[in-house]
């Protein structure tokens, strides 16, 4: 099933994406907060609870990638659009850390060496995803061509061998394989942006229902967490299986990809009734959600957010699941909501000098640039 490109955002992909970076959020405060056991750990009711939480929220990285490729694959590829995320990855590197310089607060940039993460941010790996994602970009005017010109049968070719090596061989191996990044680079992101394409221009038949979708996604998210206490328990009584037992939670993970193909086909399939409350709801802040993980996962923030956040919700108990589980919520959502705010009022600041700019050199050069990819 083909779709042409749309205009307007499509309201339901809108609220995928804030619901994933709902997850991306509850993801690092489980991380931070010592909630998920990892091998050697000794497994509690938080770290249950934890283990829980993140084995149905761990496919957002992939569902925003998958987003950007469903989309980006059938527009003309803009230097403009890299440009502008590049502005507004370099507002928070460089704006931060004076802030905090200026409120007494220590920096990671002490020295010029350390300060390279915040004028480099993409060649230092200031945001790990930011530096997959736009090496993505570069290489989507490459990845659209392919998929326009190469037969469905050859596309379809192509990612299953891709997926072999990428994704299913890792996914079974019990040691590490050496072209293994975890899902942690622009290779998987490219595997994951053909397969966006592919669904958007031919679609997952098998997914076209919800129910079906969402059965993919709540089952893949039982088997990986089924999978994660399984492999714990072997590791602590044996010490054995001490790297397969992170397999679960990796991006390029097998159950981890159809968890993520689930619920994105799931929200695919939702058609949120025009001028209701959740569609305008989803359009006006869903263009701030990438604006919450530059601001909360900002080198000089990402280990102070949560002790910040543990003076509203207090400390983590190991004994209290339930607690735990209410801790992630409130904590996702208001960092979620502080952060949006924030990159609310970057984009009006933005928008003021853009206007400034229109008629300057710059923006000509890049109105040239993206004109020799719209040919």
């Amino acid at each position: 099933m083909s779709e042409p490109a749309q205009k307007r955002r499509i309201a339901s992909i809108e609220l995928l994406r804030i619901t994933a970076m709902l997850m991306v959020v509850a993801l690092h405060y489980i991380s931070k907060t010592g909630a998920l056991a990892l091998p050697g750990d000794e497994m509690t009711p938080v770290r249950y609870m934890g283990g829980l939480i993140e084995s149905f929220c761990i496919v957002a990285v992939n569902v925003y990638v998958l987003i950007s490729g469903y989309f980006l694959s059938a527009v003309p590829f803009k230097v403009s659009r890299g440009v502008r995320l590049l502005a507004q990855v370099l507002f928070y590197t460089l704006l931060i850390p004076l802030v905090l310089k200026a409120a007494g607060l220590e920096i990671y940039g002490q020295d010029v060496w350390k300060a390279a993460a915040y004028f480099l941010p993409v060649s230092t790996e200031h945001y790990w995803f930011v530096s997959a994602y736009i090496l993505m970009l570069a290489f989507s005017p490459l990845l659209n061509a392919a998929v326009e010109k190469l037969p469905g049968k050859a596309l379809r070719t192509v990612l299953l061998l891709l997926l072999f090596f990428t994704c299913f061989l890792k996914s079974i191996s019990p040691v590490q394989l050496v072209t293994d990044r975890m899902g942690y680079d622009f290779g998987w992101f490219l595997v994951l942006y053909l397969l966006a394409a592919y669904i958007r221009k031919y679609g997952l038949r098998r997914l076209e229902d919800p129910v079906r979708a969402a059965f993919v996604y709540i089952c893949s998210c039982l088997a990986t967490y089924g999978l994660h206490v399984c492999l714990h328990m072997v590791n602590e009584k044996t010490g054995a299986l001490s790297y397969y037992a992170t397999v679960p939670f990796h991006y390029n993970s097998l159950l981890c990809l159809t968890g993520a193909l689930g619920l994105f086909c799931l929200f695919r399939c939702l058609r949120l009734r025009e001028n209701s409350f959740a569609a305008a709801f989803a359009r006006a802040v869903a263009p701030y959600a990438f604006g919450v993980y530059l601001i909360h996962e900002q080198i000089d923030i990402r280990d102070r957010w949560v002790i910040w956040m543990q003076t509203l919700t207090g400390k983590v108990q190991a004994g209290a699941p339930l607690r735990f589980l209410g801790q992630v919520f409130v904590t996702a959502v208001l960092v979620f909501a502080c952060c949006a705010l924030i990159d609310y009022v970057r984009s009006r600041l933005f928008r003021t000098v853009s206007r400034c700019l229109r008629g300057s050199r710059i923006a000509a050069a890049l109105r040239k640039a993206d004109a020799l990819f719209a040919k």
